[in-house]
């Protein structure tokens, strides 16, 4: 994601109104400037004729004397100044021009410069800024020199210095927004995001529309997309864009959320709107690159990354980018040295280590993987994006390989003891399957779990019914092996899961179907057990079900991996939940998912809405699916898009279920084909 540059470079008017840099003063208030805006050699002449230009009324009569932060007023008229004798006059010249060439005021004119810079120099802005704390001239307002000084920590990547300035600069000035606006920059970097939104939302009070609101609102939606709140994101960029109109920034940061969320259409059109603004940019290619990866459009995919190396090289993620088509491609060894090349540029990208941790896994170099999903968990970037999904793919991929790992020890155990699996008590007896009703030739399994009795929150009225008839549906559409769980309780789903795995191992098809509560926190989604208690955030991991446990049950069936969840309701755990960590988020429902290829996950509602219970004895999600899993000849991509069609048509547009992932392309997928409907 994009970050617009911060204010450094347009924070000078607050510096030149105390008259801290002589250059600036005279390029940018040059009515307020005398004598010393030009060499000291012609100070006195500039003087006069300045002093001449005040007698005549054309220049105010108070005048700023540049780096020396000295202001000088002229209290009496020019009246008063004439009778003075020209000795007297040349005198105090004298003296002025002394006073300016001591070494003293030199090195604080230095240091003004080198403190006030707006390139970032933090090797050369640090000691300036330390100096001039230490000095305090009159004149020079020191929450700006404190500001000043933290943006050169925070770019030298001191958070907890940069803070501290932030701090001191705030403690001076509590109206100096700024100060706020870079402060939260450094929360949201720690992942401290409640502290990092009271930041962002002061700096936009005081400064609703000002000269750095426009970053602050594209910074914000950055901490909406770190706490999966996109609608909130996606806002803040349009108020970004709103503000700053013709600024590239928000348009294309607003498309990488588009494209994450699936909104392929959306996401292009801004990548455009961006590159009409600013063709001459790499950023707005790169961000079409980014979409046309999403859509699997490769070669235009690496003809805009190859533009946007041309136009800005050194950016790494413009290599991890090109290292994803290469990879897409299948060529491993032109991704490797992308990534390689993007890791080095930036070390703290979280989607670099996690995209190389991908090809090291399809190279077979298991350990090299694990290393860079590890290192991809660890880093601390400022593009919140890129470590959401960074992120998420490298704990997906440290889960799949823990799994490979224990299901590798698994199968010398059960071959050593050699003992069947016990059977689940809470599971409800399924009946045998007619060979009337088992007409595919495929194997398929299910695992269909439904969870109304909570314990400690309202009972669900729908969930155990409507995982009833979805199981019955399946067995009467040819799933030979099809096993219902009821109100299941962790340890119980924890043993469903773990006997569905075995199952699924050399299956066709694996489907699971979950009915009750879900939620997200810190970016992880967990299935809630009817036992969970959940009093505190640090109970989730161990009361809960991670939803990657799930999908990773399915992941043995040779051809489909399909997981259905409706468990978009408003939780009512996320009210109760105590945070021992603040910068913990905690969703009232499900976040996005990145399945791996082969496996499609289904969503009754899309993140940030609500699955309707609806009025007859099924949710409108659970009627549309049983209809719709029994017509014959529908194959699974459309199925789900006339799933929810119905659903939004049933529910007034409130509700519309989303697909993430998807299934392998070479194959057609059916629940109910040509021949099984003849066998009926």
């Amino acid at each position: 994601m994009c970050s617009r540059p911060s204010p450094r470079s347009r924070n000078r008017g607050f510096a030149i109104s105390r008259c801290t840099s002589l250059r600036r003063c005279c390029m940018i208030r040059a009515r307020r400037c005398i004598g010393m805006c030009m060499p000291l050699t012609g100070a006195i002449q500039a003087e006069r004729r300045r002093a001449i230009d005040v007698r005549r009324g054309t220049r105010p009569a108070s005048f700023c004397h540049g780096a020396n932060n000295i202001v000088v007023s002229i209290s009496g008229r020019w009246n008063g100044m004439t009778g003075m004798r020209p000795s007297l006059l040349r005198l105090a010249a004298l003296g002025l021009l002394l006073l300016l060439n001591s070494p003293s005021y030199a090195g604080l004119r230095e240091d003004g410069a080198a403190c006030d810079a707006t390139e970032p120099h933090p090797e050369l802005a640090i000691p300036a800024c330390t100096r001039l704390i230490a000095a305090n001239p009159r004149g020079r307002d020191l929450s700006i020199t404190y500001y000043n000084r933290a943006l050169a920590w925070h770019n030298k990547g001191n958070l907890e210095k940069a803070k501290a300035d932030y701090d001191q600069s705030i403690a001076i000035n509590p109206s100096f927004a700024p100060s706020y606006g870079q402060r939260a920059k450094v929360y949201l970097q720690n992942q401290d995001y409640d502290r990092a939104l009271s930041d962002f939302d002061q700096a936009i009070r005081l400064k609703p529309a000002g000269q750095f609101s426009a970053g602050w609102f594209n910074n914000r939606a950055e901490l909406f997309v770190a706490t999966g709140d996109y609608d909130r994101a996606l806002a803040d960029y349009g108020k970004s864009i709103e503000l700053d109109p013709n600024s590239w920034y928000a348009y294309v940061n607003r498309a990488l959320v588009y494209d994450f969320s699936g909104k392929d259409r959306l996401a292009a059109l801004h990548c455009e709107d961006a590159i009409k603004r600013a063709p001459h940019a790499a950023g707005p290619y790169y961000c079409r690159a980014a979409v046309e990866v999403s859509a699997g459009d490769l070669d235009s995919a690496a003809r805009d990354v190859e533009r946007a190396i041309a136009i800005q090289d050194g950016q790494s993620e413009f290599y991890s980018l090109r290292g994803l088509t290469f990879a897409g491609k299948g060529e491993l060894d032109q991704a490797m040295r992308d990534y390689d090349r993007a890791t080095q540029l930036n070390a703290q990208g979280a989607l670099n280590y996690a995209r190389r941790g991908l090809a090291d896994e399809k190279k077979g170099d298991v350990d090299a993987a694990r290393a860079d999903f590890r290192h991809a968990l660890d880093v601390i970037g400022l593009d919140q994006l890129d470590r959401t999904q960074g992120q998420r793919v490298a704990r997906e991929g440290l889960q799949r390989l823990d799994k490979v790992a224990s299901t590798d020890k698994s199968v010398v155990a059960d071959h050593a003891a050699a003992k069947p699996v016990p059977a689940l008590a809470t599971a409800v007896p399924v009946p045998p399957i007619s060979a009337g009703k088992a007409a595919t030739t495929e194997r398929r399994v299910a695992l269909v779990v439904g969870n109304s009795k909570y314990r400690s929150v309202p009972v669900l009225p729908n969930p155990g019914q409507d995982a009833a008839a979805i199981a019955n549906t399946l067995r009467a559409v040819g799933f030979q092996d099809v096993r219902l769980v009821t109100d299941a309780t962790r340890d119980s789903l924890v043993d469903a899961l773990k006997s569905f795995t075995s199952a699924a191992d050399g299956a066709d098809w694996a489907v699971i179907y979950y009915a009750g509560h879900g939620m997200e926190m810190a970016g992880e989604n967990y299935l809630v057990p009817v036992d969970a208690k959940l009093a505190t955030d640090r109970d989730v991991s161990f009361e809960a079900v991670a939803l990657t446990q799930v999908m990773g049950a399915t992941e043995g069936a040779r051809k489909l991996h399909l997981v259905i969840l409706d468990a978009c309701r408003d939780n009512p755990f996320a009210n109760q939940i105590k945070r021992t960590v603040a910068s913990r988020s905690i969703g009232r429902g499900l976040a996005q998912v990145e399945p791996d290829s082969g496996t499609l996950v289904v969503y009754a509602a899309k993140h940030g809405q609500v699955a309707l219970d609806g009025d007859g004895g099924h949710s409108p999600f659970v009627t549309a699916l049983i209809k719709r899993m029994q017509t014959p000849r529908i194959e699974i991509r459309k199925l789900f898009d006339l799933v929810r069609d119905d659903v939004m048509v049933a529910t007034d547009r409130r509700q519309q279920p989303f697909s993430y992932g998807s299934v392998p392309g070479a194959e057609d997928f059916y629940f109910v084909g040509a021949s099984q409907n003849a066998a009926k």
